[in-house]
């Protein structure tokens, strides 16, 4: 009777008489084994928790709270080392595996970052045999794949590949599809007779696509032609959207490149202040006059009315 599993009743009883009349806290043996078996590796739950894998616990976790609460210091240090010992700890079953779940060694095994950011190793046995496991399709997903197929729809929309950003329904993964296609001839050849002129079809989407950028690409530096003229032309000028336009003109109708609009921008400043020339302009030594500026304060006659010469004379 002796060796008779207790119950758990009568654990309750043993733990309660065991911790009768025992101040808060742990005694100061206690407390220095508690410390010591956390600094070789254990963890502030595996001593409290008293799970079975973890064994029984050295003292309940109020206890333990209580005694961090008399003795600051020690409880800060017991704390800093068992998160440490468990971060150290944090995923060590997988790392010391050997083997995966089917009995492949994992020496060579493969690391992987899953989405999710987690690194895990992929044993290549099994993913080997997941590959050349040429099973047929089922009888249901067999006859939605080959109404695919009569409707012209591409094998890419079949294994759900991405198409300009956006993710497809996914019929049967690719892998699987190819795999079907070994195990069963005929359903092969049904592929074959019925995917000849994919590869033309993509062909023409392809450069349609490309063809539709760059017209796309020529249309926005069009619209982008303005503004990088009109950064070219000094701030001075009374009038620069003229000088835009002309240039815009000239590089519609060819007469100008559009590399060239670098160099051709002074020369079309020049022309444009010829034909509007500014009070800066020069006819000898002397600065442009208004002809209808008055000539003296209190009278009405203006420069105009003292010229003895026709203009074009």
């Amino acid at each position: 009777m002796a060796d008779a599993r207790l119950s758990r009743s009568e654990l309750h009883r043993i733990a309660e008489l065991k911790w009768r009349g025992v101040p808060p806290g742990m005694p100061a043996e206690l407390a220095i084994e508690f410390m010591a078996r956390l600094k070789t590796g254990s963890t502030i739950r595996k001593l409290t928790s008293g799970m079975k894998e973890f064994g029984p616990a050295l003292v309940s976790y109020e206890r333990f709270k209580k005694h961090c609460e008399l003795h600051p210091e020690w409880g800060a240090e017991a704390w800093t080392v068992s998160k440490e010992n468990g971060r150290v700890g944090k995923g060590s079953y997988l790392r010391i595996l050997t083997h995966c779940k089917r009995g492949h060694p994992l020496a060579d095994a493969r690391m992987r970052i899953t989405k999710q950011g987690w690194r895990i190793r992929r044993c290549l046995v099994c993913r080997d045999e997941a590959r050349n496991a040429c099973e047929p399709l089922p009888p249901e997903k067999l006859r939605q794949v080959k109404a695919m197929l009569l409707a012209r729809r591409s094998i890419a929309d079949i294994t759900g590949k991405w198409l300009r950003g956006k993710k497809r329904p996914v019929i049967c993964n690719s892998t699987y599809f190819y795999n079907a296609r070994k195990a069963d001839p005929e359903f092969d050849q049904f592929v074959r007779e019925h995917t000849g002129e994919s590869h033309a079809r993509a062909q023409t989407l392809r450069w349609s696509i490309e063809r539709a950028k760059k017209i796309t690409a020529v249309r926005r530096e069009e619209a982008n032609d303005y503004l990088s003229i009109r950064a070219l032309i000094p701030a001075h000028i009374a009038d620069p959207d003229e000088i835009v336009s002309c240039i815009i003109e000239d590089i519609l109708t060819g007469a100008l490149q559009r590399s060239d609009v670098h160099q051709r921008v002074r020369w079309f400043v020049s022309e444009r202040e010829k034909q509007f020339p500014t009070k800066y302009r020069k006819f000898g030594d002397s600065l442009l006059l208004s002809l209808d500026e008055a000539l003296f304060d209190d009278g009405s006659g203006t420069r105009g009315d003292t010229v003895s010469r026709g203009l074009w004379d």
